[in-house]
């Protein structure tokens, strides 16, 4: 990913040199379009045989007096035909209006308000006490460009927005309920009757807790197989830990069985060195010398060693480690004298896997480093012969 970022990055770079490095002379300057301000522009100025770098100041466009003029007539068109359509030549206004804030390729600034804006607002929002016969409001809207300026008015009748059957019910409410409750500073009446007809309310329940339900069983059902797929890492890693502990195990109980301890108190050696280093230097639990350790506290328990063996190899789950306890167990049952020959195999070959699982591991890790240099490579070839090719050009 890292080199991917530095790649793009450098052709992205590159390219912007290439661009930069064509050829860059000019006879006139670009200005910003009306509105967008001037700007500074660094020139390198060549008089003579001396050679000096400058800043121009450059304006933003311009327009004549005759141009402008055009300008606010076209907005003033523009305005006129607006209107028609939003009041479909009626002058009437029904719903909330949206003013133009701008108009298509014309650089003009317009300003609005309005006669009455209780009635109808500079943002064309319609008021709530309209009269349902209508009210005449003008509306106003400055059109200006830089010195000059127009006003276009019209008048227009705006009417107050229809409303459905419940939206009129709780206008009717809130009015009366408004009149009730004046000089009442904690309650806020509501009419028993409306129209002589009797009124009955219902604060409108929430359903939170279902929702809570609803959403701890769509959480749960979600984070099951995240925690399962969590679970299973955790197995995998705890396999690969034991994987690794597995030849310093063996090589331990072989030191051990040729100092002369027996298959017990070399397992008790091997707990006790465990649990006085991890105290000592505060280190992490390791899986497989935990379960060495529950192994001799099972003895101490009472188990009897050959089942406590047995029960070791299970738990682990690991061929090796049942193969280990296989050999333990039929020491203990048939008192098979070349167990210390057998560990010492068993050590020997798990030493020759390790080295084998190394030169694996170094093999994955260079092809893994092998496209990030080739990338490197590529970004390098590219520096090294793009100025040789802009010199060539």
């Amino acid at each position: 990913m890292a080199a991917a970022v530095i790649l793009l990055g450098n052709l992205f770079g590159i390219g912007v040199a290439i661009q930069e490095s064509q050829n860059t002379e000019t006879k006139y300057l670009l200005r910003n379009p009306y509105g967008e301000g001037a700007y500074e522009q660094n020139l390198k100025v060549q008089r003579g045989n001396k050679e000096q770098e400058i800043s121009i100041y450059v304006e933003e466009e311009t327009y004549g007096e005759e141009k402008k003029k055009q300008f606010l007539q076209e907005a003033m068109e523009y305005l006129e035909q607006w209107f028609q359509e939003e009041t479909r030549k009626t002058g009437e206004i029904h719903n909330h209006v949206e003013f133009p804030e701008e108009i298509k390729d014309n650089p003009v600034q317009l300003s609005w308000s309005t006669e009455n804006p209780q009635v109808l607002n500079w943002e064309g929002k319609i008021g709530d006490a309209v009269d349902g016969q209508g009210e005449k409001v003008k509306v106003f809207c400055g059109i200006s460009l830089g010195e000059q300026e127009e006003v276009w008015q019209k008048t227009v009748t705006v009417y107050p927005i229809a409303l459905n059957e419940e939206q009129e019910l709780a206008k009717k409410i809130q009015i009366q309920a408004e009149e009730l409750s004046k000089g009442e500073e904690k309650k806020f009446l509501l009419p028993a009757t409306l129209e002589g007809e009797h009124m009955h309310y219902e604060v409108e329940k929430e359903h939170t807790g279902l929702l809570i339900c609803a959403l701890s069983l769509v959480l749960g059902i979600g984070i099951f197989p995240l925690a399962r797929e969590k679970e299973k890492q955790r197995e995998e890693l705890r396999k690969k830990e034991m994987q690794r502990d597995y030849p310093d195990i063996v090589e331990k109980l072989v030191l051990f069985l040729r100092a002369g301890f027996s298959i017990r108190k070399a397992m008790e050696k091997l707990a006790d060195g465990y649990l006085r280093n991890r105290d000592k230097y505060r280190l992490g639990e390791r899986a497989a010398y935990e379960e060495v350790v529950k192994t001799c506290k099972e003895m101490e328990g009472g188990v009897y060693e050959a089942e406590a063996y047995e029960r070791m190899g299970r738990r682990f789950g690991l061929p090796q480690y049942k193969m280990l306890s296989v050999l333990l167990v039929q020491n203990l049952r048939k008192g098979n004298e070349n167990l210390l020959e057998l560990l010492e195999r068993e050590a020997a070959s798990v030493t020759e896997e390790r080295k084998r699982n190394a030169k694996v591991q170094g093999e994955e890790a260079g092809v893994k480093l092998l496209l990030p240099m080739v990338m490197q490579l590529i970004v390098v070839l590219i520096i090294l012969m793009v100025p040789a090719f802009l010199n060539f050009m």
